[in-house]
């Protein structure tokens, strides 16, 4: 009972430490949303942006204690709320259409960057699935493993955003709309799946979210390592020199991965490395038990 209690405390902590750091990582994108609004031609268009980026953090902060009381279904529509409105706003100017009236140019400059919630989004979306998954069996990972884990999904979502920046500013990406908006919703989507695999594994599906992780580990290695001497996924910029390649890659793919696979084999050893350990400490903690029955 002891146990249950300490886990359930600590599992209490750990949410309210997620909360905290996506409310502080709002509060500060706020900050530079108001900076970065002085130089764009319509500032104030930037105003809806703030104000929600603001509320998201406050709403996340709030749901959190709702989480702690037990009542989830609230804790759930909350973050749910706030996930589904940091990522839809910097979308907003990434949409598979055309901008070709005033309405939609003007949608198009109500969006914000989406580098600015790159911390927000995965720990917002590890603290719905945290609450919203029901553990099968006892959690076996660390903390460090959790720590590992959220660190890739966020350093693959900061940096990639970047590394799409950078390719659209010197090719023709941004006059293709789909390709445009699956190249920045393929990043959230991975990094949710990073994100998943690390709640399935503390959930009691070790096996389920090692491979998971050691898959998206390898795969974003090797899309880094192909990408060292330009973005190859774009024909039409193959011959194009980029200055910031391959330190970008390395940034958004290489150390992600293997953040990624680091914490795979983290949670292969915590999970199944100390089981066989105490498994073979058992046979002889009883041995000893049974001689020193026989001296007595």
């Amino acid at each position: 009972m002891e146990i249950d209690r300490t886990s359930y405390l600590q599992t209490n902590g750990l949410i309210r430490l997620a909360a905290a750091v996506v409310g502080v990582s709002l509060v500060a994108a706020t900050g530079v949303l108001v900076v970065e609004a002085r130089a764009l031609p319509k500032p104030l268009m930037q105003i809806p942006a703030v104000f929600l980026t603001l509320g998201m953090g406050a709403l996340a902060i709030y749901a959190s204690s709702f989480a702690v009381m037990g009542r989830r279904t609230i804790a759930l529509v909350f973050w749910g709320t706030c996930i589904a409105v940091l990522v839809t706003l910097p979308m907003l100017q990434v949409l598979p259409i055309e901008y070709d009236t005033s309405t939609l140019l003007d949608i198009q400059e109500l969006a914000p960057p989406l580098w600015q919630y790159a911390v927000a989004i995965p720990l917002l979306l590890f603290l719905f699935l945290e609450t919203a998954i029901p553990g099968i069996r006892p959690n076996h990972t660390s903390n460090l493993f959790l720590l590992v884990g959220l660190t890739s999904a966020v350093a693959f979502l900061f940096f990639t955003t970047a590394l799409i920046g950078d390719v659209v500013n010197f090719s023709i990406l941004i006059f293709i709309p789909d390709r445009l908006f699956y190249t920045v919703a393929a990043p959230i989507g991975i990094s949710g799946v990073i994100v998943l695999a690390v709640v399935l594994a503390r959930k009691g599906l070790p096996s389920v979210g090692i491979a998971a992780l050691l898959a998206i580990g390898l795969g974003l290695e090797w899309m880094s390592t192909w990408s060292y001497t330009g973005p190859h996924f774009l024909d039409e910029v193959e011959r194009i020199p980029f200055a910031r390649f391959p330190l970008l890659p390395v940034l958004a793919g290489t150390i992600p991965g293997a953040l990624a696979a680091a914490a795979a084999v983290m949670a292969g050893w915590e999970v199944y490395g100390r089981r066989s350990a105490e498994a073979e400490d058992e046979p002889e903690i009883e041995q000893n038990g049974a001689v020193a029955l026989e001296q007595a």
